[in-house]
């Protein structure tokens, strides 16, 4: 179901304004309601929305209700991305993906027999019966029809085209070949759920030898899954760059078995040093176009976190090569930060217009112009913006930059949001009436901006000095 953007923000507005009983309640029928069938409703959104509105107010949302859909794409979550820009990359599968996927599973007649063993597992997790048997049959039945239905769009190119479209386009359909090569390594994606939790803070030595041996036993079946069972652990881990770890205890192991399997083993660091050389180039692109704050702020702060991370294990293991391959993925970073701050003061000075002084007010120079109310999306653009300045000498620092060009537009962004709140100090002692009352309004919306930059106790100051102005006759 399609809603506008504006029922979407209504829904979600209602919905934060739940009690957590109610909202709790309504996740459990929402999901019932999916689970039979139910298609007058956008479910996933509004599960989703709940979910995280939930965690945010401390309340456990309730475990997912399992049924064949959730069971069968289990094993391959730790693949999962939300977006994928860009060409497919693999052991990347857009989440996007996953209900056109199931959906032409339960309706193409190569995947008969695994439309079947789903239904039937579907009625054993309701009857509460055994469910182990069914969901291998599920496993080997979807395997043996998603080879059929792939090997058949690869010899046809009508059968290809037809695929393509019932599942959304090329991108869709490569993240359903990836399935189904993964689902030849479906017992040992389950072996490393059950010996590595999901977002594991660390791993321990127990865990590292472990894992050697997991390795090992799949790399003995097939490199390829053993390659998959390494990339999982990015998406497993809590922080992705702790996988590195791992290929460093592999690469370094004296085992005859691990030496023949090196070829294999690097695949994993090459992959994570793929993450940040993307990430570097997206972040290099976006910083030739126009500016998401919030998105920036998020995006660098990440990469950092990566970069900070992969170059710690890099450099204990004193790997010069990998090291030196970070920092050159931080200087294109470090360049679009630069960017980035300069659109940052564009944003800033955008919640700050200003006038030719007239009308009220008593000075003869450039003036707040209080006529010209701030937007709800140009005071967060603002907001968002002047947090990125002030962190931007820290995040310079961090992606090995010179942090003095973005500590001197901090310096400058400090005094223009300074100036311009005093000045609107002035006007509402200039003003009267309904004028007064727009400039009381932009001076608290430019002191919520200013927070980065000023102190707690002179943004008190100059709220105090705005109510002695606001009783001036």
């Amino acid at each position: 179901m399609a809603l506008s953007p504006h029922k979407k923000e209504q829904l979600s507005a209602f919905l934060g304004s739940l009690p957590n009983a109610a909202a709790l309640k309504l996740f459990a029928a929402l999901e019932a309601d999916r689970a039979a069938g139910g298609r007058g409703l956008p479910h996933t959104m509004l599960l989703d929305d709940l979910r995280g509105r939930l965690l945010e107010q401390g309340a456990a949302p309730p475990p997912r209700r399992p049924d064949a859909r959730r069971m069968f794409f289990t094993p391959f979550e730790d693949f999962f991305v939300g977006a994928r820009n860009g060409r497919k990359r693999s052991a990347r599968i857009a989440r996007s993906s996953l209900e056109p996927i199931w959906r032409l599973m339960m309706t193409d007649p190569a995947l008969t027999e695994a439309a079947f063993a789903a239904a039937a597992l579907d009625d054993a997790i309701a009857a509460g019966t055994e469910t182990m048997g069914l969901e291998r049959t599920l496993f080997i039945a979807a395997e043996a029809g998603l080879g059929r239905l792939c090997a058949r769009a690869r010899e046809d190119a009508h059968v290809r085209e037809t695929v393509c479209g019932e599942l959304g386009g090329e991108a869709a359909y490569h993240d359903m070949d990836e399935i189904r090569r993964l689902l030849a390594g479906v017992t040992r994606l389950k072996e490393l759920h059950a010996a590595i939790p999901s977002a594991a803070p660390a791993l321990d030595e127990e865990a590292l030898y472990r894992l050697r041996g997991m390795f090992l036993s799949a790399y003995d079946e097939s490199p390829a899954i053993a390659a998959y069972l390494l990339l999982a652990l990015k998406g497993r881990l809590e922080k992705p760059w702790r996988a590195l770890e791992v290929y460093y205890h592999l690469a370094r192991g004296g085992d005859d078995r691990l030496i023949a399997a090196r070829e294999t083993v690097t695949l994993l660091p090459e992959s994570l040093f793929e993450d940040l050389e993307t990430m570097a180039r997206g972040l290099e692109r976006d910083g030739a176009g126009a500016l998401d704050v919030a998105a920036a702020r998020v995006r660098v702060g990440y990469f950092a976190d990566f970069a900070e991370g992969l170059a710690r294990q890099a450099a204990r293991a004193g790997d010069n090569v990998f090291v030196n391959r970070i920092e050159a993925c931080r200087d294109v970073a470090g360049e679009a930060h630069d960017r980035f701050a300069e659109q940052a003061m564009t944003a800033l000075r955008q919640a700050m217009p200003v006038r030719h002084a007239g009308g009220s007010s008593k000075l003869m120079s450039l003036r707040p112009d209080i006529g010209v109310p701030l937007t709800p999306h140009t005071a967060a653009a603002a907001k968002e913006a002047a947090g990125l300045i002030a962190e931007g000498p820290e995040t310079a620092g961090r992606l090995g930059a010179d942090p003095g060009f973005v500590a001197a537009l901090a310096e400058e962004a400090t005094g223009q949001v300074r100036a311009f709140a005093k000045d609107l100090v002035t006007e509402i002692r200039a003003a009267e009436g309904a004028e007064r009352n727009a400039a009381r309004r932009m001076l608290e919306q430019i002191l919520v901006i200013a927070e980065p930059f000023l102190p707690r106790d002179e943004i008190g100051l100059i709220r105090d000095r705005a109510a002695a102005a606001a009783v001036t006759v």
